[in-house]
């Protein structure tokens, strides 16, 4: 009988996790933009992955590219592009989305709270 319900609660603990990968996998992708207010035309990677590209913008106008591949949950956003150093910054990306900006001055900001939708 103890062997039993030793099976049983292995066999609900393995059905846990997999129900909660599969609910994870289908998690609704959210909107995540990304500014660039650098005159340097610049990469954004999202947890080391591609995400999108944004111009140079030496004028100083709103030059942003936006990606809806993000999940709710945090996220690491980095930066690459040629003369660019190297920098990351966490988020956490909600229902409403968030966004991340490189400053004039090449410096990355993460914000969780959407700015635009």
């Amino acid at each position: 009988m103890e062997r039993v319900r030793m099976r049983l609660r292995l066999l609900f603990a393995v059905w846990l996790v997999f129900g909660s990968l599969a609910a994870a996998q289908d998690a609704p992708k959210v909107h995540l933009r990304f500014f660039n207010d650098s005159a340097k035309a610049v990469n954004f990677y999202v947890d080391g992955q591609f995400s999108c590209s944004a111009r140079a913008n030496p004028e100083g106008n709103d030059e942003y590219c936006d990606t809806f591949e993000a999940r709710v949950g945090k996220h690491t956003v980095s930066v690459k592009g040629a003369g660019l150093p190297h920098q990351s910054c966490d988020v956490y990306v909600s229902t409403d989305g968030a966004y991340v900006n490189l400053s004039k001055g090449e410096r990355l900001h993460c914000f969780s709270e959407a700015r635009v939708q």
